[in-house]
């Protein structure tokens, strides 16, 4: 770009309206003159409205964290279900543009599977602003479901008939409640459920640790929760096979019901 007489404003302006990262003009010096490469460990990233790119926000803003060193900005999945594991995985390598998934790795210590990969432009796009992120997100149908599957499949439980999402961002929250509520699910109210201060004990592992910030949560009600299935769901068997028999529950006490009236 520079040899076409942009200035690094201009190019600037440019990789925001093709990738929808914003760069630094620190960044755009040192990639100019060879001393960083702007990709990140050569993975290139062009924002798409595609269900790929909005699953892998969705795992981003739930159980996903984003990791900085130096100029190496890495994306990174630690879970116990290797399912969720695979689909991200499929879904980052599609968005970085590589010829096949990432690497699915078994952590005997951490007793998880974690993938990895790296791209400063997608790490930018992520630490982008919300507006501009979430228009991809509301893109299509296809693209709204796919991110409320990832962030489910991170932060989504359900137990009997109860089908609730956890997370310390009270405005996400209430975001994912509004697309649930414009796709005809109906939900509780947000609640707080644990606040700062509280020890929590890892059920795989065993560790105890504090929680720094207040944690929300809010449910799918039980009227809801068919609608919920056929139109978000799980990519998590365990998760969907619990989804499932809630709504077998729910569908032979319908029977019953019916059974027993006059």
């Amino acid at each position: 770009m520079t040899r076409d007489g942009l200035s690094y404003k201009q190019i600037q302006n440019s990789i925001f309206e093709n990738t929808g990262a914003h760069l630094s003009k620190g960044s755009i010096s040192y990639w100019v003159r060879g001393i960083h490469k702007p990709s990140g460990s050569l993975n290139s990233f062009r924002a798409k409205p595609t269900p790929e790119l909005c699953y892998v926000v969705g795992v981003a803003l739930s159980d996903g964290n984003l990791n900085v060193h130096e100029y190496h900005r890495e994306v990174l999945l630690s879970v116990t279900d290797k399912d969720f594991a695979d689909e991200f995985s499929r879904c980052l390598g599609v968005i970085l543009g590589r010829a096949k998934p990432y690497s699915v790795r078994w952590r005997e210590k951490r007793r998880r599977w974690v993938v990895q990969g790296a791209s400063v432009l997608f790490h930018q796009f992520l630490g982008s602003s919300w507006s501009n992120v979430k228009k991809w997100l509301e893109h299509c149908e296809r693209c709204g479901f796919a991110f409320l599957r990832a962030f489910y499949d991170g932060e989504g439980s359900i137990s009997g008939r109860t089908l609730t999402v956890s997370n310390t961002n009270r405005e996400l929250l209430q975001y994912i409640r509004e697309r649930l509520r414009r796709a005809g699910i109906v939900t509780t109210s947000l609640r707080l459920c644990t606040k700062a201060g509280t020890l929590l004990k890892d059920p795989t592992t065993g560790r105890i640790y504090v929680r720094k910030k207040d944690c929300f949560q809010f449910s799918v009600r039980a009227q809801s929760l068919s609608k919920f299935s056929q139109l978000i769901g799980f990519t998590i068997a365990r998760k969907q096979a619990r989804l499932y028999d809630a709504l077998s529950g729910a569908r032979g006490k319908s029977c019953k019901t019916s059974n027993h009236s006059p």
